[in-house]
């Protein structure tokens, strides 16, 4: 019978002290998925505690400069990625859902007694690394909204939608969101193009899974943002 030899990986705690990890072949298959689980969990957990860390660290540096605009929206743009991480992916497993990661981002931007963004969409998860990503642009199209677009005014609305579709390729299908703002006072495609919209409009270029049509029309902004994912990233609820 073959015998193999347990890895070691050199590590330190949180005090400095040097660790050292070993992993051995798991005996069997259970052993290696619970394995498998408890690292990812591990994981997960201190992406979260790096996400509160860095938001807390902001504060502390930063929190004097808080009437600074460009301070002012790097904050919120934690704020919202901590809101996802910390909240939204708090679920068994390694997927969120889309309702969980929409509702998440934007309780941030509507009031509850008077809502103007209205959303709905197929009850599917997904993989939680694509939902920080999606954090980020929902976080820069509700914050869009309120400074230049429907949200600005008491009128306007936002309809907010998904959906999951199949691709002609096998074993491959989108995840399709629109972001459509109705009602509010008549945008003018016109000023300095900031951080955030370039996060909006260069999306397709970051991340080669990921396609986004940026149109602004006169009644206000419509967004659409297609990640072509595998069957296997996605279960429906």
């Amino acid at each position: 019978m073959a015998h193999s030899t347990a890895a070691g990986i050199p590590a330190f705690d949180f005090t400095g002290e040097s660790l050292r990890l070993c992993f051995e072949p798991a005996p069997n298959e259970a052993a290696f998925d619970m394995i498998h689980e408890v690292t990812r969990r591990e994981g997960e957990h201190r992406a979260r505690n790096i996400v509160a860390l860095a938001l807390a660290i902001a504060h502390q540096s930063l929190g004097k400069l808080a009437e600074d605009p460009v301070v002012d929206r790097f904050l919120d743009r934690l704020r919202s990625l901590d809101a996802v991480a910390r909240v939204g992916c708090e679920i068994v497993g390694d997927r969120c859902t889309m309702d969980m990661i929409v509702r998440q981002v934007m309780k941030r931007f509507d009031d509850p007694q008077q809502p103007r963004i209205h959303y709905s969409g197929s009850p599917v998860s997904i993989p939680s690394h694509w939902a920080h990503l999606i954090a980020i642009i929902l976080h820069e199209l509700g914050t869009n909204a309120i400074r230049h677009g429907s949200l600005r005014g008491h009128r306007g609305e936002v309809n907010l939608r998904w959906c999951v579709v199949s691709n002609p390729d096998p074993g491959r299908c989108t995840l399709q969101l629109s972001w459509r703002e109705t009602g509010g006072a008549p945008v003018h495609a016109t000023g300095p193009k900031g951080f955030g919209s370039r996060i909006l409009r260069d999306l397709g270029s970051v991340n080669r899974r990921c396609t986004a049509e940026y149109k602004l029309p006169p009644t206000g902004l419509n967004y659409h943002l297609s990640i072509e994912l595998q069957d296997s990233e996605v279960s429906y609820d």
